[in-house]
């Protein structure tokens, strides 16, 4: 285990604490939506360099594994997501789109976690992980135009550049880095 795999709680925590403790001065709102853009990219970028690709290809030999992971992520987990909002916030818009976004981005590595401690292969999981990661990126506008666009406001060509921005720049930073590794390692 790594030395940031072992202290990713901690460093969660304090980034959560660094985050409202900002939140408590005055003029930090205004600022904060230039911020978050470029942070999230930075996180992803951190996110992608330690996704390993060499297993990927085995995550489509077990695949009644794969279409049942996938089915119960981004198919199940948003219909259910919907219909728990919609019964318990059917007056609360704003709390029924909150929660829609907290449940249809399924975590990417806790999932490693909880699969090892469920005694479960770590190794198929860890080769969905990256098939897992971009859909969990790239579907949250699908979901908020399916579920959210009668209940807020949304401009989705707006919501999908950001995400397109987020993920081909920190995507596009890795692929230089893996080649510059690459070209170094190769005779």
């Amino acid at each position: 285990m790594t030395w940031f795999e072992r202290f990713q709680p901690l460093l969660i925590l304090l980034s959560v604490a660094l985050g409202l403790g900002l939140s408590l001065i005055e003029g930090t709102a205004a600022i904060a939506d230039r911020w978050i853009l470029p942070l999230l990219a930075v996180m992803l970028y951190a996110a992608f360099l330690s996704i390993s690709l060499r297993h990927f290809g085995s995550a489509f030999n077990d695949y009644r594994v794969t279409v049942a992971s996938l089915a119960i992520n981004f198919l199940w987990t948003p219909l259910l997501t919907w219909g728990l909002g919609a019964l318990f916030f059917p007056d609360a818009p704003d709390l029924r789109v909150g929660l829609l976004m907290l449940l249809v981005t399924p975590c990417t590595d806790w999932y490693l976690v909880f699969t090892g401690i469920a005694k479960g292969n770590v190794g198929l999981a860890t080769a969905l992980l990256p098939l897992n990661f971009v859909l969990q990126m790239g579907l949250p506008p699908v979901y908020l135009a399916v579920f959210a666009q009668s209940l807020v406001g949304l401009n989705l060509w707006v919501l999908g550049a950001r995400v397109v921005t987020v993920l081909s720049v920190p995507l596009a930073l890795v692929s230089q880095v893996l080649l510059r590794l690459r070209t170094r390692t190769s005779p």
